[in-house]
């Protein structure tokens, strides 16, 4: 089996195992392809070593060592992800290198980036039998000659343990059980912290992804709070023409610089959040979703604020 396939065996075993222990972010979990790049986008904004960017760059095509990641993850086509799902459900045995590397950067699998020196298997040492000693022919009792005699090696004192209770040691009960306790309570810190810094998320083109609260590189965006309704159900409707009288009074819009925005659910605009949003009413929707040239105001009482 070559260097490679035994990486490719191991990362794939490392994301099941993962996943079978709940290990994986909720995207990961449920790897469809909009998913994978959303997380793709989560890992880039957390901050990556070069090692790991150099894997997305070559995954999403970027050849330009400083062109844009973020957007070049963004907007490609996500079918190209598709492979790396057939990958994670085995339903194929060859994938690229390209995947392979992805998703152990993804599950953050170790060690990584792939190197073959790392994978070589070592080569096999043959066995060589221990060779009994000699037994002259002239010695009918069967005892071998020349031998030097074999002594028994000094028995070692195991080392006795410390007695806390010692008048005049340095440790004591109360002072490991504080030592204990300080332990304790500085990785619960560290782990509340470490899943605090990662609770926001951010406006990304037409849906809400997570974010490092601190750690990211997505300039110019409005980080907030996870809200996690919104994550999941606030989205811009981009495709306008699914929408229709079905949608009066189900969807809302903002109409900011005179271009009509439509979204799934109620609150403020993701970039202007002074404005709130407004249920679409019929004249909304036929003017700005289905096209209709009509000027008519009375019949459903809007007026040019919209």
């Amino acid at each position: 089996m070559s260097a490679f396939n035994r990486f490719k065996e191991q990362v794939l075993k490392a994301y099941w195992e993962k996943h079978s222990n709940n290990e994986l972010h909720d995207r990961l979990a449920n790897p469809t392809s909009a998913n994978l790049r959303d997380y793709a986008l989560f890992l880039l904004g957390s901050g990556l070593n070069p090692d790991d960017k150099k894997t997305l760059r070559d995954f999403f095509i970027l050849k330009d060592e400083h062109g844009d990641l973020e957007k070049s993850i963004a907007g490609i086509d996500i079918d190209k992800l598709k492979p790396v799902r057939y990958f994670i459900d085995k339903k194929t045995n060859n994938p690229d290198e390209t995947i392979v590397k992805l998703l152990a950067v993804l599950i953050d699998f170790q060690p990584r980036p792939f190197r073959i020196d790392d994978w070589t298997e070592n080569p096999t040492i043959p066995f060589t039998s221990i060779s009994k000693p000699t037994v002259l022919e002239n010695d009918r009792s069967g005892k071998s000659q020349d031998l030097e005699p074999q002594t028994e090696p000094e028995s070692i004192e195991s080392p006795k343990p410390v007695d806390y209770k010692r008048k005049g040691s340095k440790l004591n009960k109360k002072a490991v059980l504080l030592v204990s306790s300080g332990g304790i309570i500085a990785a619960s810190l560290g782990y509340i912290g470490f899943k605090e810094k990662k609770e926001c998320m951010c406006w990304f083109k037409d849906q809400y992804i997570v974010v490092d609260c601190i750690n990211n590189n997505l300039r110019n965006k409005n980080v907030i709070a996870l809200d996690q309704d919104k994550l999941e159900n606030f989205k811009k409707i981009t495709r306008y023409d699914t929408l229709g009288i079905k949608d009066v009074n189900k969807i809302w819009y903002s109409k900011v610089n005179n271009e009509v925005e439509f979204f799934t659910e109620a609150g403020k605009h993701p970039e202007h959040a002074e404005r709130g949003l407004k249920l679409a009413t019929e004249y909304i929707i036929r003017k700005y979703a289905m096209g209709e040239n009509t000027d008519t105001t009375e019949k459903t009482g809007i007026n040019n604020s919209e």
